[in-house]
C-alpha cells in the first residue's frame, strides 16, 4: 500500500540534496514536489540545519574577463571530505546559460543560492545543485571604471528576504522580496578594502582602509564601523586578508604577506563588535610549499579549516615582471601541515566561493 503523499513528502524532506536530486527521476511527480514546490524546499533547508547535516562545498570558477577569453568553467568541491582535492570530491558544474561573451563575477552565496553579475551591469541568481537560473530585474547602475566594484549578499529571517549590495559608482541594494533595486542616500566613514562582503548577524562585513571593518546592516540599511586586531606592530602591513566566519559563528580575520616564506595568520572575534575580543587563533607555515614559486592570495576561514587561494609566480626575465600562472586553494585543517588537500587549475582569473546545498531558488 502506498504511503499518503503528506508523509511522502514529510521522509523526504529528511533527505539529503545530493538524494533528492537523484529521486527527481523516480516520477514526474517526485520531481515537481523536489525542483519546483518552494515550501518543500524550504522546510528540507531547515530540517537539514536543524540537524545541523548542511552540506558545505567550495564552488571554484575560472570566469570569463577581457583576458582570459573562451568558456567559463565551474567545479563544486566537496570542503567537508578528508580528501579535499580529490577527483572523486570533485564536480564539474554545467552553467545554465547560455555561453556568456562578457566578464563574469561570483558575488556571493546565501543558503545555496549563487549571486553573480555579467560585465558587472547583468545580476542573475544560480543554485548549482538544482541548476534554477533568473536573471534579476535590470538594476540601472551607473558603472565607472574609476570606482572600486564591491558586494556582498545575506538573507534577512524576519522578511524571508535576499538582498544583493553593489558598491560602484553609487551604494544600490537590491531586495527579493521588493523586486526591485534602491540607491542608498547613507554612505559609510571609509570605502571597503577587501571586495565581497561576509555575512554575519545579518550583516555585511568588509575590511576597510585605516585598519577597520566596514560592517553594513541588512535589516536597516545602515553602516557601521569596527575595528581589526592591532597586529601591526607585530607583522609587516599585509597584502592579501579576508574576513571568514568560523563554525562557531565568530567573525574571523586572516591575513599573510603574501609570500611563501611567510605566515598565515587567523584571528577570532570571540564576542561580536568587542574589540577586546580579538584573540589569534593560530599562525601556519609551509614547510614545504606546494610549488617552487608560489605566493598567497586570499585566506578565508571555512568553518573549522582555513582555505589559502595561492598561486604559481612566473617571472618573465625579458620584461623584468612576474604574473600567475595557474591557481589553487588549499584545505587546512588546524594547523597541521599533513592535514591538507590542495586543489589545482591552470590559468587565471579564478575565484571561489563557499555555498551550501540547496533546493531553494528565487522566484518573484
Amino acid at each position: 500500500m502506498a504511503l499518503p503523499e503528506e508523509i511522502t513528502v514529510i521522509i523526504l524532506s529528511w533527505l539529503p540534496v545530493k538524494s533528492l536530486i537523484r529521486f527527481t527521476c523516480v516520477s514526474k511527480r517526485f520531481r515537481s514536489i523536489i525542483l519546483s514546490d518552494p515550501n518543500f524546499a524550504k522546510s528540507q533547508f531547515h530540517a537539514a540545519h536543524d540537524r545541523k547535516i548542511l552540506h558545505h562545498r567550495l564552488l571554484c570558477a575560472r570566469l570569463l574577463c577581457s583576458f582570459t577569453p573562451g568558456l567559463p568553467l565551474f567545479k563544486s568541491l566537496d570542503l567537508e571530505t578528508p580528501s579535499f582535492g580529490h577527483h572523486s570530491s570533485v564536480r564539474e558544474l554545467k552553467f545554465p546559460s547560455p555561453s556568456p561573451t562578457t566578464s563574469i563575477s561570483l558575488l556571493g552565496s546565501c543558503n545555496g543560492i549563487v549571486f553573480l553579475a555579467f560585465s558587472k551591469k547583468v545580476f542573475c541568481v544560480w543554485n548549482p545543485s538544482t541548476g534554477f537560473f533568473k536573471e534579476l530585474p535590470d538594476p540601472g547602475l551607473l558603472y565607472d571604471e574609476n570606482h572600486s566594484f564591491r558586494y556582498g549578499v545575506g538573507y534577512l529571517s524576519a522578511t524571508d528576504e535576499y538582498k544583493l549590495f553593489i558598491r560602484s559608482a553609487q551604494y544600490s541594494v537590491f531586495s527579493s522580496r521588493a523586486q526591485t533595486w534602491k540607491r542608498l542616500e547613507v554612505f559609510p566613514e571609509s570605502c571597503p578594502f577587501s571586495i565581497r562582503g561576509t555575512l554575519l548577524n545579518e550583516a555585511l562585513h568588509w575590511i576597510s582602509h585605516g585598519n577597520g571593518v566596514m560592517a553594513f546592516d541588512l535589516a536597516q540599511e545602515k553602516f557601521r564601523k569596527m575595528t581589526l586586531p592591532d597586529y601591526y606592530d607585530e607583522y609587516n602591513i599585509n597584502q592579501c586578508a579576508d574576513l571568514g566566519v568560523t563554525a562557531e559563528g565568530c567573525l574571523s580575520f586572516a591575513f599573510s604577506t603574501g609570500h611563501a616564506s611567510d605566515c598565515i595568520c587567523v584571528w577570532v572575534m570571540k564576542e561580536y563588535g568587542v574589540l577586546d575580543s580579538w584573540t589569534k587563533l593560530f599562525s601556519f607555515k609551509f614547510l614545504c610549499p606546494p610549488k617552487d614559486q608560489w605566493g598567497f592570495g586570499s585566506v578565508v576561514v571555512l568553518g573549522t579549516s582555513i582555505a589559502a587561494h595561492i598561486y604559481n609566480v612566473i617571472e618573465d626575465e625579458d620584461y623584468g615582471t612576474s604574473y600567475a600562472d595557474g591557481t589553487g586553494w588549499i584545505k587546512i585543517l588546524h594547523k597541521e601541515e599533513d592535514k591538507r588537500g590542495m586543489y589545482w587549475i591552470e590559468g587565471s582569473n579564478i575565484n571561489m566561493i563557499q555555498y551550501q546545498e540547496s533546493l531553494l531558488r528565487l522566484d518573484d
